[in-house]
């Protein structure tokens, strides 16, 4: 004798139309493992969907999507050192971060903001927000560094492997990211993040002594919540990180601080293509009378 559950099924199965059957069939299996009722599969399937998405909350990876923001106005710009910095702060159109057009981060000098980006974490086709980042850098430096590339459009530059091999050297100018939280991210979720770049970075520059260095370099990371900063600032091939409100600390290594850069300018980078073109963005205006 058919059961209740059979007398449910059997209208569905036997329906002709091909996405009905499907529907059908994922009923099937949840009945069949979890009750003999409607209400068990609407329950499983509410708290399956709940469970998603709280360990999308929950998760930070390498992998990413993000949208290339419109170049930005510069503003009326002040003039320092016979060039005009903008004065426009840029805002990340996606998390409406507002970044202010000057800032010194870890340095006695005030550096320029160069872009504007935002690491986004895709888990079941919904971008979750994680931080916004700012690059700021030494505008004279910079324009030495770059000089090759002045007068070069926008579009040139977010393609141009010289400019982006320039921008991982921790020697030629000041470069100063600042990235501002979106959301609470916990220590160990962001050394693992963090560590899955560096460690291959400085196992091959420097075999386990890399990997070495590397361990004590996260070790300074903390939990993070939304609206609090962490900075990584490179200076004459060191790289200092300060967390939040707790004291700034510099490590004197040239590879360490590279490989943080490639990070965000490699060929490879592991914040994502766009991430990479965003923070570029002023480059133009490095060279604005």
């Amino acid at each position: 004798m058919g059961s209740v559950e059979d007398g449910m099924r059997k209208p569905l199965l036997n329906d002709g139309d091909d996405d009905t059957k499907k529907k059908s069939t994922c009923y099937s299996i949840f009945c069949n493992g979890l009750g003999t009722t409607p209400f068990y599969y609407g329950y499983a399937y509410g708290a399956l969907t709940l469970l998603v998405l709280y360990l999308a909350m929950k998760t930070l990876s390498p992998e990413e999507a993000t949208t290339v923001a419109a170049s930005a106005d510069y503003g009326d710009g002040v003039v320092r050192g016979g060039y005009r910095w903008p004065t426009a702060p840029m805002v990340e159109p996606i998390s409406k971060t507002s970044f202010p057009f000057e800032s010194k981060g870890l340095s006695p000098e005030a550096g320029m903001l160069l872009g504007v980006a935002i690491r986004l974490k895709k888990v079941v086709g919904v971008n979750f927000k994680v931080y916004a980042v700012g690059l700021y850098v030494n505008p004279a430096g910079a324009r030495s560094a770059l000089k090759e590339h002045q007068g070069e459009a926008l579009d040139s530059l977010r393609t141009n492997s010289k400019l982006f091999s320039k921008m991982t050297n921790s020697n030629n100018f000041r470069k100063t990211l600042e990235l501002r939280f979106l959301r609470s991210v916990g220590k160990e979720k962001l050394v693992e993040t963090f560590n899955e770049g560096l460690a291959v970075r400085m196992r091959k520059a420097l075999g386990m002594q890399g990997v070495t260095i590397v361990e004590e370099f996260l070790n300074h990371f903390g939990d993070m919540s939304a609206g609090q900063t962490l900075i990584f600032h490179i200076e004459k091939g060191s790289l200092s990180i300060k967390v939040h409100n707790k004291e700034a600390v510099k490590f004197s290594s040239p590879e360490l601080a590279s490989s943080m850069l490639d990070l965000y300018f490699g060929e490879q980078p592991t914040v994502g293509e766009d991430v990479k073109k965003n923070l570029i963005e002023r480059v133009p205006a490095l060279w604005l009378k």
